[in-house]
């Protein structure tokens, strides 16, 4: 089984997720194709289980590990984005819950 690895550039995005998913189907010996976010942590995993079948996708974010047992590969998400510089984002402070100190 041959995977395919592809990381998202700003401009590739409806190239890798639609046009080349299309075309990877076609060929039989493709049974796994995984695409790399540019931007941030997060892997989308498409199998299938053979030749024609439809994919199957799966979102793996930071805290998932990349299982790909008919290669022999077991790596967390996290591992795979090391020493790789994202635009930092900014991150809201939670919202209080009626129940929580501080709102009433």
């Amino acid at each position: 089984m041959v995977v395919v690895f592809e990381v998202l550039s700003p401009t590739s995005g409806r190239t890798d997720r639609i046009i080349k998913l299309r075309k990877y189907r076609a060929i039989g010996t493709i049974g796994c194709y995984v695409i790399l976010e540019h931007n941030s942590v997060g892997l989308t995993v498409f199998t299938r289980r053979g030749e024609g079948q439809d994919w199957i996708a799966r979102a793996l974010t930071v805290e998932d590990i990349l299982q790909l047992p008919e290669i022999g590969l077991e790596i967390p998400v996290a591992e795979l984005y090391e020493n790789v510089d994202l635009p930092e984002t900014e991150t809201a402070a939670p919202t209080p819950m009626p129940d929580q100190p501080g709102l009433r």
